[in-house]
């Protein structure tokens, strides 16, 4: 007589119900965290995220996981008195939510790239139309310098220039010429400097008393020998070269431009919901 199928396979599969159960928690791995507060877990992810983790920042590391944990246990702390569910808490999250939901949307509505909203042509422009709005508020030159460690090098240089040669040409021939390239130190191209910005105070005085296009005598420093080059200079209260604020004029055109652009934003909405006030209404109640 056959045995019951049921009594046959009841103890097998009771095993085998075991070795799923613990072969699943065998295989369910838990993930890694480097410091735990309780149920709290900071993840090597969110470390990695806030701080360098590598041998130099080890230092930095310690320090931000024990700013966590200090963080989560006086978190914790507020939480079991019923602080973090407080009225007041739960009023400065929603100002903060509005806050950030707010900014999420000015940057999308007004952050389009600037180049679009303020191209060159619209920049130069703008600053055509109210070039007196940019007036310099101290002297400044546009030159072109080339700092030698030898007084040789310098004068080969000076000459090159004054025989024709372009600036820029010349500093190529200079860096191509195996006896001066070493002695070439430092160079500066077609840009512009305060009195504050050139200096030595020996350079100053010289770009003031060059005329346009002038290249200047070799001039000694303590830093080594100068050749000098003016290309133009505006005075205290004059307007500047574009190219001088063209940065400047750009920032300001686009903070214009993303004012303009958030009135009418405010106006559509306006226009789109309804919006009441009843201050006066309020306070009279009250009173």
């Amino acid at each position: 007589m056959p045995r019951n199928i049921n009594t046959v396979c009841l103890p097998t599969l009771l095993v085998l119900l075991t070795f799923v159960v613990c072969s699943c928690t065998r295989e369910r791995v838990r993930t890694p965290y480097v410091a735990r507060v309780d149920a709290a877990e900071l993840s090597p992810a969110d470390l990695a995220a806030m701080c360098d983790t590598s041998g130099s920042g080890r230092k930095q590391a310690r320090a931000f996981i024990n700013d966590w944990i200090v963080t989560e246990l006086l978190y914790q702390e507020a939480v079991r008195r019923g602080i973090a569910d407080g009225e007041e808490i739960r009023r400065q999250v929603d100002a903060a939510r509005h806050r950030l939901a707010i900014s999420a949307l000015l940057d999308k509505e007004l952050g389009a790239n600037d180049t679009l909203l303020a191209p060159e042509a619209a920049v130069r422009a703008y600053f055509d139309t109210s070039a007196g709005a940019f007036a310099l508020r101290e002297d400044v030159v546009n030159a072109s310098y080339a700092l030698f460690s030898e007084r040789d090098a310098a004068n080969t240089f000076r000459s090159r220039v004054l025989r024709g040669t372009g600036w820029s040409e010349a500093l190529q021939q200079s860096r191509r010429d195996s006896a001066t390239r070493s002695q070439l130190l430092q160079i500066a191209d077609h840009q512009y400097f305060t009195r504050t910005t050139l200096y030595p105070e020996e350079l100053w005085k010289l770009a003031r008393a060059l005329r346009k296009d002038e290249v200047s005598f070799v001039i000694k420093t303590n830093a080594g020998y100068y050749v000098l080059q003016l290309h133009g200079s505006r005075h205290q209260g004059e307007p500047p070269d574009f190219a001088y604020v063209r940065d400047e004029v750009r920032l300001r055109l686009l903070i214009g431009l993303r004012r303009a652009r958030y009135e009418q934003l405010v106006r559509d909405l306006r226009n789109r919901h309804a919006v009441e006030v009843l201050l006066d209404s309020a306070s009279t109640t009250q009173g």
